[in-house]
């Protein structure tokens, strides 16, 4: 029999993390009072794995060779039943009503939805845009003082038009960590890129949906923490990441992506201090905070508050990432957004 929402996990040694996740969705389901299933599809190539990850009773679990991130969700939404159908990555935690919210907004007429992720409190910024334009920006941005600033206050301004709405928000991409919609629009769309093992290939199909005609929003009201990297550490899948971006760049923006490839952001003009232990050396007063991977601090996840707060939700963080992990953290003065401070935070160094 058929479910009315299915959840599509692609998993790969995530049999820790995945339990949160399923019992998570057949919660909201439970609540909302309709029929779903849950579709593991795993690439951990270890038996150990597949029982555990069995002992979650999901209505299908598909062991197979690892041939990435979208050859997963394509026999993972192939084996699916559902009229909606929900696709992401199995270290996410649902909060209370972002099943509903996604639905809602799906109702409303949108085709593809995101929710709001977030991190021990911290609100993730939306997925960055990824044109030559963008990726000139950035680069110009490590180089010039000057530059970092406009690009800091522009993105700013593009996070807190997510961050401060109640209502689906119109974007162009969408983070793939958990993807919304209905069955037909997927077949619209057709299946995922299986030329990208892993990175781009949500960006690369979102983009064949917003050509097709489809709708994008992210939906505030569905919050969804995610632990990322918990598989895929950044650090160590950096080359996998420029490959991805570079054959990215290239299928869609031909000779200007092939060039907007070869600027690659590494460099800041940014000078952080290590962040001190105690809060009273840091700024006084309610700040917006920003954390950051990147060394040039763009992206970067939102908080607000005292230093003293800051403390408590890096370790929150801290945490949630199991002690893995470089940051920056900025402190912006709320009103007029003027930086008060730089510094380097490694997780669980303070």
């Amino acid at each position: 029999m058929s479910a009315e929402v299915s959840l599509v996990l692609v998993a790969c040694r995530s049999s820790a993390v995945a339990p949160v996740a399923v019992a998570g969705f057949r919660a909201e389901a439970a609540v909302l009072g309709v029929s779903s299933e849950v579709v593991i599809v795993d690439h951990s190539d270890d038996e150990g794995e597949q029982t555990r990850l069995q002992a979650l009773a999901p209505e299908r679990l598909l062991a197979q060779p690892n041939r990435g991130y979208a050859a997963g969700i394509n026999v993972g939404v192939a084996a699916s039943s559902g009229h909606t159908v929900l696709v992401g990555n199995p270290d996410i935690a649902f909060e209370p009503g972002s099943v509903a919210a996604l639905l809602t907004a799906l109702d409303g007429g949108w085709d593809v939805v995101g929710p709001q992720f977030t991190l021990a409190g911290w609100l993730f910024p939306p997925a960055d845009l990824q044109t030559p334009g963008e990726q000139l920006r950035r680069w110009l941005a490590g180089r010039s003082p000057a530059l970092w600033r406009r690009e800091l206050r522009r993105e700013l301004a593009r996070w807190r038009a997510l961050w401060d709405a109640s209502e689906p928000v119109a974007l162009p991409l969408l983070s793939g960590a958990l993807l919304a919609f209905r069955r037909g629009a997927s077949e619209r769309v057709g299946p995922w890129d299986e030329g990208y093992f892993l990175y781009f290939e949500e960006t690369d199909w979102l983009r064949r949906a917003a050509a097709a005609g489809l709708r994008l929003a992210q939906v505030p009201r569905a919050r969804v923490e995610h632990s990322w990297g918990h598989a895929a550490d950044p650090e160590a899948t950096g080359e996998q990441f420029a490959r991805s971006r570079r054959r990215f760049l290239a299928r869609h923006h031909g000779w200007r992506g092939r060039l907007a490839a070869r600027f690659v952001g590494a460099r800041s003009p940014l000078r952080p201090s290590p962040l001190p232990a105690g809060a009273e050396a840091l700024p006084r007063g309610r700040l917006q905070w920003l954390l950051s991977p990147t060394a040039l601090g763009v992206p970067a996840a939102g908080s607000s508050g005292s230093a003293q707060e800051l403390s408590g939700a890096l370790r929150g963080v801290s945490a949630a990432r199991g002690n893995r992990g470089r940051f920056l953290v900025l402190a912006l003065e709320p009103s007029s957004g003027r930086l008060a401070g730089v510094w380097s935070w490694e997780v669980g160094g303070g």
